[in-house]
């Protein structure tokens, strides 16, 4: 779990990606703490991701194999400094120096990543009439997985979650496959919490790499932009991971989302449409409000308590 504004947002832990997520919300509270207007929400956006995942992509692996410094990755000091790093908008940010925080790592000199993740996932969230909330991301990696069933059910293709490349250099790195290791996940099931501990939102989406990028969109649209869950769900998808920044044109607001980081800069990548599948629940006074994504077969439904 991590701190954001007054909530708490608690998500899964490595090998699965829901710390990045935290970090992107962490390091966009420290460079918009004011949810300022639209051009710097979405400079804010763009920058909270890409140093996010260039710390997640070189960092991240199986936690029983390597050591992963999360603590330091999600401490407020580390945060505050990583939101000073600048890159040109056009440049790749690489990742955070972690050795002023913890001197432990200092020995461990990763090659860069070389991960390419599918994106054959599903996500529900679902709260019963007792209160009972989950929030579960299951994948079996590819669409369909193997496409090799065994007594009834799909085999996965999680081997290809692992880096795919050895660096001619010898350097190791985070997300190699080895014996026994669990490859890197991008699934980032997740629950916000009130200052009071009451449950506020539950969210998750399928799609690869992408997902700590759909699922924070879901949280900043509720908790900061005054969005309703389905405006958020519905809100173009915005993913920056290396040196370009892909947005969904083919929702409503994404020209001129492209169009306002195309003026900061930024090589937007214009897509017609991306595989989110955010499915979300908000808690509320008057009752729960769902919001189902319309890029894939989602659906919101409502079971009368027995």
């Amino acid at each position: 779990c991590g701190p954001y504004r007054v909530f708490k947002i608690c998500t899964t832990a490595p090998p699965s990606s829901g710390a990045a997520q935290i970090m992107v919300m962490g390091l966009y509270d420290r460079l918009n703490p004011d949810n300022a207007n639209l051009e710097t929400r979405l400079q804010s956006f763009v920058d909270a991701q890409r140093l996010a995942y260039a710390d997640r992509d070189h960092f991240f692996g199986d936690p029983d194999e390597i050591n992963i410094p999360l603590d330091t990755l999600l401490s407020p000091g580390y945060l505050k400094a990583r939101a000073l790093d600048r890159f040109e908008p056009a440049e790749k940010p690489t990742h955070g120096d972690l050795t002023a925080y913890d001197a432990s790592i200092s020995g461990v000199q990763w090659a860069a990543d070389t991960t390419d993740e599918m994106a054959g996932t599903t996500h529900l969230s679902i709260i019963d009439f007792e209160g009972n909330a989950v929030a579960m991301t299951a994948t079996v990696e590819g669409p369909f997985g193997t496409q090799r069933w065994a007594k009834g059910f799909l085999l996965n293709n999680e081997m290809t979650d692992f880096a795919k490349e050895v660096p001619a250099d010898g350097r190791r790195l985070a997300n190699a496959v080895a014996p026994n290791r669990r490859p890197r996940s991008s699934m980032s099931p997740t629950m916000v919490f009130e200052a009071d501990g009451e449950l506020r939102l539950v969210t998750g989406s399928p799609g690869g790499n992408s997902i700590p990028a759909y699922v924070a969109k879901s949280l900043l649209g509720i908790l900061d932009w005054g969005l309703t869950p389905q405006e958020a769900v519905n809100y173009p998808n915005i993913i920056a991971r290396g040196e370009t920044v892909r947005v969904e044109i083919g929702r409503a607001l994404g020209p001129e989302v492209a169009s306002t980081l195309e003026a900061f800069g930024y090589p937007v990548k214009r897509r017609e449409g991306e595989n989110s599948g955010l499915h979300v629940i908000e808690v509320t006074p008057a009752g729960l409000i769902g919001a189902a994504d319309p890029r894939r077969e989602g659906v919101v439904r409502i079971i009368a308590a027995p």
